[in-house]
């Protein structure tokens, strides 16, 4: 189950626009831009080609396909990095301390993810740790 910014499932929204908040409305946004840069590409390639045969469409559709799952798929990883608020440890119950932003690239089913997370460290117990987002262990 993937949980967005402010631990938010996704799976439990509904399709109606009403019902989002403001950050999923922006994340919304952000996604439909990305889907519409694909279909224009995809149909200034297909003008680009005077007598396209079904091979060719196919191509072309499956390119614009993996560009929006690819796109998709970092959105929605990096809209549940975002850095949690008075973190607390989950190991000892003591107020952890934020230590900045780490990287990591990921490979996921949709292509390549480069994800961005708050990483956090507690004095009390002397662990670092990510605080609760997208899970990027095997399932």
């Amino acid at each position: 189950m993937l949980s967005g910014a402010k631990g938010v499932n996704y799976a439990e929204h509904t399709r109606e626009e009403g019902t989002m908040t403001s950050d999923d409305k922006a994340l919304k946004g952000r996604m439909m831009v990305g889907a519409e840069e694909a279909i224009n590409q995809l149909l200034a390639e297909m003008g680009e080609k005077e007598d396209l045969k079904l091979s060719d469409i196919e191509r072309l559709v499956r390119v614009a396909g993996e560009q929006v799952m690819e796109r998709f798929t970092a959105q929605l990883v990096e809209a549940g990095a975002q850095e949690a608020e008075g973190c607390i440890c989950p190991v000892c119950g003591g107020e952890a301390r934020y230590k900045g932003q780490k990287v990591r690239d990921l490979i996921t089913e949709t292509g390549e993810v480069r994800l961005e997370r708050a990483y956090y460290y507690c004095p009390h117990c002397r662990k670092g740790f990510f605080p609760p987002g997208p899970t990027v262990g095997p399932e």
